[in-house]
């Protein structure tokens, strides 16, 4: 016999119990939070929270009591004393978890671990704890409740952690509990209730740490929740806790703020409000749904799609497992995670600004310091650790460093509600930091990151005509600066006609190596977006060609068409990194040559173009490098916003015209349209985006002053007279040429 089978079961050291406490709590706010979601399972009204001789670390100890249900004995033996149990959310026949609903108030348990219990663990080393249980009875259907009843007896256990120690097993230290029978020495004679008696702390706790205690237990509990449901009383016995200043105070006082709610079938209902308490005269201004349906008040599950297609992409998923999610996606109607709800303030911290909007600066900063974050509640309860100082979870800092004009994450005030019956999907991490990554995690993140951008979208308007009207000063352009400086100067009553004339010339110098420089900087801008397209392009079309190459027999005619898209790609990129100048282009060509770029991009989406160009148009005169670059930026915005959309057929129409002295270009797709005024999309760093940087459109406009004049069609019946077909009512812009462009 060559082989030998042994068994051995696991035989946990008791030291294990200590290091679960120890593991996965990561600090004593969160063990006391462990212990109120106890008792907010066991339908308490309220549970108090007394630290006593604090000063002491020898006499301190920690008092945690509750008028919630109790336990019965059978619990203590069955589920308080088996760590993991799955009493509150059982695990079925198919492995999925089932919740099971506290039996009088039906609460959604917040403890689905089964781990908190242990929580005393990273408090001290003694734990005395007293309860009296109220025997509940429900009917067959377990709906309706039958009989309340105290039971008539009294638990009471003890235990010292100490004795847990790592030279003997678990299984060879005995828990002991009494049954107490004798009604006059209960603690709760008249009412069910558990009392917990910590002792032998294991830190001595300082009035730093008892006041951001305080600030967590003011978070622990949505603001949504009504304090006649569940309340949270903790007590010091000093003066540690006076004149703490809460967070809902300041709220009001927020210039910029906004309301987002969508149900689970991805319908958006979104408010958004600036104004200014201390200065009417910048005045304020109001957006809702009902003003703004086609922007405000839609289904955004086509919204959603760019930033899950993006995160995908950055992964580097296989195309076919790629366009297989999506494809998932589409099909799947609702939300996993149910409806949710999103409240956000931001605040501005500048001393001008401040006195616009308080009299209070330094509390508000106060607080924002202590207090800023996005938090996040499932029902009633936080979910750590979601708005904590340092858990930018959302990336705004990061967006921020994108584009300055986005608020950082410590001047934000952000509540996140979810139904906790309907959001199950969303998993708590055992060591209570945040959810688990899963799919409905990453779209739960989707959704809130494009919420904040359409925030982000309406809060700059406001806040750079704020900020114009603070300064007292318009912000004028370098060439409007050049032209004001000379007709100052035309205007000055010099005598020396000599030094003006010579002024004058210095100042046209100027405005010229302005110019000159503005194109220096155009030209990489172009560039760097045709490489960029071309080379996303490539890196995906060269494993195709290696498998082609690979294949037997050889795939002649596939593997010609795919060296012909790599020619177009490569020649693409040698068109823009070519000298340039204003010089005759061949239109149709360079039309083309601009499509080719986005062609597999095009093909994946199922969008397909027209173009049409008038016979007598063949030339057109200006910096090969800048037409396509603006050509390329205009399709990349359709092929983006024609992806958020389902309709059966999507459509890119390009048509080329003469209209008098210019040559007319018209830009149509049948997406969802511009939502902005034109004089916003031209900003730099404006942008809806999910990857937008808000550079494209700046772009397309400072070249098209070189050489005309862009403008985007609002009335469909200009659009239809210069030969738009009618089902392209989306996006339409005409980029006019004519400065000498024929």
């Amino acid at each position: 016999m060559n082989e030998e089978l042994k068994e051995k079961h696991f035989k946990p050291k008791a030291h294990i119990l200590t290091l679960l406490g120890e593991e996965l709590i990561k600090n004593p706010v969160m063990a006391i939070y462990e212990l109120v979601k106890n008792s907010y399972d066991a339908d308490a009204n309220k549970v108090d929270v007394y630290f006593r001789d604090v000063d002491d670390l020898e006499k301190a100890s920690i008092i945690v009591e509750d008028d919630g249900i109790g336990m019965t004995s059978e619990i203590v033996e069955d589920v308080w004393l088996e760590p993991g149990s799955d009493f509150r959310k059982p695990v079925n026949r198919d492995g999925i978890r089932e919740t099971s609903k506290s039996p009088i108030f039906n609460r959604i348990p917040m403890g689905e671990k089964g781990v908190g219990r242990f929580a005393v663990h990273k408090l001290s080393t003694k734990i005395l704890l007293i309860s009296r249980p109220l025997l509940v009875k429900h009917d067959e259907n377990a709906k309706e409740i039958i009989s309340k009843e105290l039971a008539d007896y009294e638990i009471e256990l003890f235990i010292n952690w100490k004795d847990f120690n790592q030279s003997k097993h678990l299984s060879d230290i005995p828990i002991k509990w009494k049954l107490r029978k004798d009604s006059t020495t209960f603690r709760f004679k008249n009412t069910s209730g558990t009392y917990i008696h910590l002792s032998g702390l294991k830190e001595t706790w300082t009035k730093g740490m008892a006041r951001d205690l305080k600030g967590h237990t003011i978070s622990m509990l949505s603001p949504k929740l009504s304090e006649l449901n569940f309340r949270i009383n903790l007590s010091f016995d000093n003066q540690w806790l006076t004149d703490f200043p809460s967070a809902s105070s300041i709220l009001d006082e927020s210039p910029f703020k906004l309301y987002a709610l969508i149900d689970d079938k991805y319908n958006l209902s979104f408010e958004y409000e600036f104004s200014l308490k201390n200065n009417t005269k910048i005045g304020s201004r109001k957006i809702n749904g009902k003003e703004n349906p086609t922007l405000y008040e839609k289904n955004i599950k086509g919204d959603i799609k760019p930033f899950i297609r993006k995160e995908l992409e950055q992964k580097e998923y296989p195309k076919e497992q790629l366009e297989q999610i999506l494809s998932d996606f589409d099909n799947e109607e609702k939300i996993p995670f149910g409806s949710l709800l999103f409240e956000l303030n931001t605040f501005d911290l500048d001393s001008d600004s401040m006195r616009d909007y308080t009299n209070e600066p330094q509390v508000i900063k106060r607080i924002l310091k202590d207090n800023s974050g996005i938090k996040v509640y499932k029902g009633d309860l936080r979910v750590f650790d979601y708005g904590e100082k340092g858990n930018d979870w959302l990336g705004i800092d990061l967006k921020r460093v994108q584009d300055p004009s986005w608020f950082s994450n410590n001047l934000v005030f952000g509540y996140v509600y979810l139904d906790s019956e309907k959001s199950s999907s969303l998993v708590e991490k055992t060591n209570r930091e945040g959810f688990v990554e899963n799919k409905s995690f990453l779209l739960f993140k989707h959704i809130l990151d494009y919420i904040l951008i359409q925030f982000q979208s309406e809060r700059k308007k406001d806040r750079e005509r704020w900020y114009r009207l603070n300064k007292k000063k318009t912000k004028l352009l370098f060439d409007d600066k050049i032209n004001l400086f000379k007709k100052l100067l035309d205007d000055a009553d010099l005598n020396n006609e000599e030094k003006k004339k010579r002024i004058l010339e210095e100042a046209e110098s100027i405005e010229k190596k302005y110019e000159e420089d503005k194109k220096i900087l155009l030209i990489p801008a172009g560039v760097g977006m045709t490489a960029s397209v071309a080379l996303h392009e490539i890196e995906k079309l060269v494993p195709r060609m290696e498998e082609t190459v690979k294949s037997i027999p050889l795939r002649k005619e596939v593997i010609t068409n795919q060296v012909e898209e790599l020619k177009q790609y490569t020649e693409g990129i040698i068109s823009v990194l070519r000298k340039g100048g204003d010089k005759d282009i061949d239109i149709q060509e360079s039309v083309h040559r601009a499509f080719n770029n986005y062609k597999l991009k095009l093909l994946d989406r199922k969008i397909s173009y027209r173009i049409d160009i008038e016979d007598t148009i063949k030339t057109l005169k200006c910096d090969k490098r800048f037409f396509i670059t603006v050509l390329m930026n205009l399709i990349d915005n359709s092929i983006y916003w024609l992806d958020t959309v389902y309709k059966e057929s999507k459509e890119i129409y390009l048509k080329v015209l003469k209209e008098e002295e210019s040559i007319i270009i018209l830009i149509a797709d049948n997406g969802p349209g511009f939502k902005d005024d034109i004089s916003e999309l031209i900003r730099p760093f404006f942008s809806r985006k999910a990857d937008g940087i808000g550079i494209g459109l700046y772009l397309v406009d400072t070249i098209m002053l070189k050489y005309g004049k862009f403008d985007i069609l609002n009335n469909n019946e200009e659009a239809y007279e210069l030969g738009i077909p009618s089902n392209l009512d989306g996006a339409i812009v005409k980029l006019v040429f004519n400065k000498g462009q024929l």
